[in-house]
């Protein structure tokens, strides 16, 4: 039987343009970091931009943008939070705070189900989802209730990043998730691997992020995180698949 939650969801990002889900195969590789970085620039072009963050466990996206949790407004469902002009957000962690959320598979499914039906997003560009890491239930399940989500999926330079993502790359392509493109993040001028792992599995390269140690400093505080050499780097990727 289907839950009923699911009927309302294509509703609910009836009103969304390109559903961008920033994806890893694994933690560390700075996807959160991407994924918010990212919706700032698009933000500041003009964009109207949400941010669904969905890695539940290790929810982060609103340290980023400086969004402290709180009680959203209500008006026929739930109101995503204003973190910037043309920036909206939603996040388990805006009920949660810094509480742990100790969910087992079923539960962050469930979780998943309930954000993406309560959630009221009104008109948006795009929405970049930041993805749970890995391939697991959570992205199985994402695959089926969007099925306008494209993939921007993230790699480091290391062998182990590119082997892990080597292989989300041949689940994605038999889901059918369409691959906008692979990034290469903290690059520090060693991308060849990750553009010659994109090319490989039949998938553009759409740039790479150098590693900034300004990022630190400006995690929270949107201003300073456009303004940095990952946002720059960032323009070039979102130029690439289409969004700016």
């Amino acid at each position: 039987m289907m839950d009923p939650r699911e009927s309302i969801i294509g509703t609910r990002l009836g009103r969304v343009g390109r559903i961008i889900g920033f994806s890893s195969a694994k933690g560390g590789v700075g996807k959160t970091l991407c994924t918010t970085t990212a919706a700032v620039v698009l933000a500041r072009a003009g964009r109207r931009v949400g941010v669904l963050d969905l890695d539940l466990q290790g929810a982060s996206a609103h340290i980023f943008l400086g969004v402290q949790p709180r009680m959203p407004a209500e008006d026929r469902g739930i109101l995503p939070l204003s973190a910037a002009e043309n920036l909206f957000f939603m996040s388990a962690s805006i009920f949660a705070g810094e509480k742990a959320l100790a969910l087992r598979g079923s539960e962050v499914s469930d979780a998943i189900r309930e954000l993406l039906a309560v959630t009221q997003w009104g008109p948006l560009d795009c929405l970049l989802v930041d993805m749970p890491p890995g391939i697991g239930d959570e992205v199985l399940d994402l695959a089926r209730l969007i099925p306008r989500l494209e993939a921007l999926v993230i790699s480091t330079p290391s062998a182990v990043s590119v082997a892990v993502v080597r292989r989300l790359l041949a689940v994605l392509a038999e889901m059918r998730v369409p691959v906008s493109g692979v990034v290469a993040n903290m690059a520090a001028g060693r991308a060849d691997s990750v553009r010659e792992m994109a090319a490989q599995s039949g998938n553009a390269f759409a740039g790479e992020v150098q590693v900034d140690g300004a990022i630190e400093a400006a995690i929270g505080d949107v201003v300073r995180l456009a303004s940095t050499t990952a946002a720059a780097d960032l323009c070039k990727v979102l130029a690439a698949i289409g969004l700016l």
